[in-house]
């Protein structure tokens, strides 16, 4: 491939992620690599300015009496931390300890407005480009309300207003927030690591790595927090808005039930190549449309493929299929979304409920 060919965002995806050994390599060149280094040390110098800013004059919102759990990563992009969330979520509900959740509203509405919550009896009525992808993902698979806004303790006064009993909000992607005080952070790392180590742009890095011991919680998405698809939800009734009691397809029917059929894989996620690969490992054979993460369009792009008549059914992720709230489009009626089950191994949620056993 041509450097003009190459967009800039692929070339420095490599080369955060170790495939370039040099910034000298030819891709990146010299004066690319240079100016990577200055905005770098630019970077840092907000992020040092912003952090004594907080600690000395606008210090993070705490609230007593309930224990905030922010779940978060330090390298750009997903690395599964909504599914964390949906596993403290799972593991804090077993125990009786009454939670609810906190989520930014990325690319929503609700991100540039005054905080909003979300109750799950009334998640019909909102969609996901009024709160976001992931927050109406979380509010739908936990039944647990939800604060949406950027300002999080804003929100989480509002939650409370609601819901007075709670004893634990789970902060998705709340690392890097400065508006309300963690109890516990937890870290989520996938398989990329901290690639190259360096901070944006220059690496991945949202933040520098440190030392992890700050962390209360670190949890390996490969070791510790096991993900897996569990079954299939047909989107037909989550077209016509129905999302109290849609039907579910394990995976051994559904691979006789895809198997021959002319297949649409579709991935609106940072990493679309996992989804592929699940689906690889079903033995099914298909069509891969990966598409950017928080595609606002992303129904109708997939509406618009397939009505061009090459393929029978649709797959795509959970996440992905949110977005076809209410959209009564014809593909909703031939697509199908796959369901993940994540949980922490014991002595990760042994270590996390430790905190409320001695609070």
């Amino acid at each position: 491939m041509t450097l003009r060919e190459n967009p800039l965002s692929s070339r420095l995806q490599r080369y955060w992620f170790g495939q370039y050994p040099a910034p000298e390599h030819r891709e990146i060149g010299p004066i690319l690599a240079a100016g990577l280094i200055l905005a770098e040390l630019l970077y840092r110098g907000a992020l040092l300015i912003r952090g004594v800013w907080h600690r000395l004059l606008d210090r993070p919102t705490r609230f007593p009496g309930v224990r905030v759990i922010a779940i978060g990563n330090l390298v750009v992009g997903g690395a599964g931390k909504t599914p964390a969330a949906l596993a403290i979520a799972t593991a804090l509900q077993s125990q009786g300890i009454a939670c609810g959740l906190i989520s930014r509203g990325y690319r929503s509405a609700a991100e540039h407005a005054a905080p909003v919550v979300v109750l799950p009896e009334a998640l019909h009525l909102h969609n996901a480009g009024q709160i976001g992808d992931e927050a109406w993902l979380l509010c739908w698979r936990t039944g647990l309300p939800i604060a949406v806004g950027k300002d999080r303790a804003a929100g989480l006064a509002r939650l409370l207003a609601l819901k007075p009993e709670l004893k634990a909000v789970i902060l998705d992607d709340g690392l890097q927030q400065r508006w309300l005080h963690a109890d516990e952070q937890v870290l989520i790392i996938d398989e990329r690591g901290f690639g190259n180590g360096h901070c944006l742009p220059r690496g991945p890095l949202r933040e520098p790595v440190g030392d992890l011991e700050r962390f209360s919680l670190v949890i390996h998405r490969s070791q510790e927090l096991d993900i897996h698809p569990s079954c299939w939800v047909p989107l037909d009734s989550l077209g016509r808005g129905d999302i109290a009691a849609a039907p579910a397809l394990d995976l051994a029917s559904a691979a006789k039930r895809f198997h021959g059929q002319r297949i649409l894989a579709v991935a609106g996620l940072a990493m679309p190549e996992r989804f592929f690969n699940d689906l690889q490992q079903m033995g099914l054979s298909f069509e891969s449309l990966p598409l950017p993460d928080h595609e606002i369009h992303l129904a109708q792009q997939v509406q618009s493929h397939w009505m061009s008549g090459r393929y029978d059914i649709v797959l795509m992720t959970e996440k992905d299929a949110v977005k076809f709230l209410h959209s009564h489009l014809a593909v909703c009626a031939h697509a199908w979304a796959l369901r993940q089950h994540a949980q922490l191994d014991a002595n990760s949620t042994e270590r996390l409920l430790h905190g409320f056993k001695t609070s």
